[in-house]
């Protein structure tokens, strides 16, 4: 189901809901990334392919960053950062942690044992 957010300035944007995201989605991340240099601009570099991924809709009179990423840069930077931060629930969705923790050791059906096998 997409979410509806409401931004530090008052505009609004809806994300896609992170379980519809795909493999596909996860190999355009890893592509943008890789094609950029330094650790700063790959992180900057995922942060608005993620955001580019989820918006569907939003207020601003600006075209979406799916069809133009550069409307990215038009953005207020609370505005920005409060989208960077949204993106972190698709993150689990797109990296799951494959390590075994308390939550997986607490349900039969996660083996990670022997995932790699």
């Amino acid at each position: 189901m997409s979410k509806k957010l409401t931004l530090p300035s008052g505009a609004t944007v809806t994300f896609r809901d992170p379980k519809t995201l795909r493999v596909k989605d996860r190999r355009r991340l890893m592509t943008t990334v890789d094609q950029v240099e330094g650790d700063l601009a790959k992180a900057l570099a995922l942060s608005d392919a993620l955001i580019s991924m989820l918006v569907e809709d939003w207020s601003f009179d600006l075209i979406i960053p799916s069809a133009k990423m550069e409307s990215l840069d038009e953005l207020e930077m609370a505005d920005y950062d409060f989208l960077v931060e949204e993106t972190k629930e698709a993150q689990k969705y797109l990296y799951p942690t494959l390590k075994e923790t308390e939550e997986t050791a607490k349900d039969p059906k996660a083996n990670t044992e022997n995932s790699n096998a």
